[in-house]
């Protein structure tokens, strides 16, 4: 395996590390501990963190080193008024010129993202296989859309999302409890309503951050997935 090979599979590990929170906000990496968990070189982990630090995952200090990116309540508003910015475009380009075919991704992704939502809510499968689901849905719905910088820049902005609904397992029992919710929003998209599928965006986004404010607010951390599920949340 070359250089080029080893830092991106330490990049990867490290990325998913992150974003599912096994890695925790505000944890301390030293990357002599990661070189030995990962058995990959220093050189690799540098590089890795390197990049990581250049999406917003990891921050670097010259005299401490580097560290998790920590969350906050303020952190995940700032982020979702990012997220709306860059995808209700992606939306609006996706919708206008997305094929039959690009339909058929959107409903398929769709059905399997609720399958595995309601399989996450008896402990059939975990929080990782609903998030790569639910990814999947998205992916599927702004793979329409002709700016390529906007999906670049959704896709940074949707991974440090990721990072706080790994924390606060219950907004995926959310998701549950508003899958018509869902539904309608793939109604809307079939349709072409564009202004209809913005405003249940921006709904969804505002109802999830007075979650996140609430939870972090009265110290909720115990909801942080670790060895419960969704059934015993």
């Amino acid at each position: 395996m070359n250089e080029m090979s080893i830092t991106r599979r330490a990049y990867q590990t490290l990325r998913a590390q992150i974003i599912g929170c096994e890695l925790k906000p505000g944890a301390r990496l030293n990357i002599s501990s990661l070189q030995a968990t990962l058995e990959l070189s220093q050189a690799s982990v540098r590089e890795a963190l390197s990049r990581l630090t250049a999406e917003g995952l990891v921050e670097s200090d010259q005299h401490r080193g580097f560290r998790v990116s920590p969350v906050s309540a303020t952190g995940f508003r700032e982020l979702i008024e990012a997220c709306m910015t860059v995808e209700l475009p992606c939306i609006r380009s996706s919708i206008a010129n997305g094929d039959p075919e690009w339909e058929r991704r959107i409903t398929a992704a769709y059905h399997r993202c609720v399958l595995t939502l309601e399989q996450l809510s008896t402990g059939a499968v975990g929080i990782d296989a609903y998030s790569n689901e639910r990814k999947g849905f998205y992916d599927a719905l702004l793979s329409a859309c002709e700016n390529k910088w906007l999906l670049w820049s959704w896709e940074l902005l949707y991974a440090q999302n990721m990072r706080y609904r790994h924390m606060y397992l219950a907004l995926a029992r959310w998701d549950l409890e508003h899958l018509s919710m869902h539904r309608e929003v793939l109604d809307a998209v079939l349709r072409r309503d564009i202004a209809k599928v913005e405003a249940m965006a921006i709904a969804n986004y505002a109802e999830s951050v007075a979650y996140i404010e609430q939870a972090m607010l009265h110290h909720l951390e115990e909801t942080s997935v670790g060895p419960q599920t969704l059934a015993s949340a």
